[in-house]
């Protein structure tokens, strides 16, 4: 596991250097937060159906490289869900943020972000890979440090709406399925 994590972080600084040279304005990141993800869990056998709904609060990292463009930057990320009752995830995902800017070392933005998030649940013979797709929206503040270097917080929330996996145990129907996920995080960047 960490050396997927050392690996995507080397391609990641290896495309940050090749885009700096294509001009200024680019960027690369880090983040690291804390993340509540509601998940439900349903089971029907025989006309019965009985399900629960919990939520899981863990804690990840991010590495992010992207481009600022005039009053907003476009990014992609991956993100590392660190592992909780026996369940991780990775997001691969893309974001925009409108930069609010004024006079200040500190300019708030808004945004959106999509991504692509594939779970792995180790105590679970069959529900152990839900994967799927996110959307939603996002709010922060960037406090600019140097010239190249930014301090980042921020809050993000996902709709997650089809990030699932089934089977049938037994003769019932089971499922497994996320709905909604809330990061709060600090981040740093780097611009080039």
């Amino acid at each position: 596991m960490k050396k997927s994590i050392v690996v995507a972080s080397l391609v990641m600084m290896g495309s940050a250097l090749m885009a700096a040279d294509m001009g200024n304005g680019w960027f690369m990141g880090t983040e690291f937060g804390g993340m509540d993800i509601k998940m439900k869990a349903t089971a029907s056998s025989g006309g019965t159906t009985a399900s629960i709904t919990d939520t899981m609060n863990t804690t990840y990292e991010s590495l992010k490289i992207g481009k600022y463009i005039d009053n907003s930057r476009l990014y992609t990320a991956i993100n590392y869900q660190n592992k909780k009752d026996d369940f991780s995830s990775w997001t691969w995902g893309l974001g925009y943020d409108y930069l609010m800017k004024n006079s200040s070392s500190i300019t708030p933005f808004i945004g959106a972000n999509a991504s692509y998030i594939k779970g792995k649940v180790d105590d679970m013979p069959v529900l152990d890979k839900p994967e799927g797709f996110a959307a939603g929206i996002e709010a922060g503040f960037i406090y600019t440090l140097s010239s190249n270097t930014e301090l980042e917080a921020g809050i993000r929330y996902m709709n997650i709406s089809n990030v699932k996996d089934s089977a049938t145990i037994s003769g019932a129907s089971v499922k497994m399925e996320g709905k909604t996920a809330t990061q709060y995080y600090l981040g740093i960047n780097y611009k080039f």
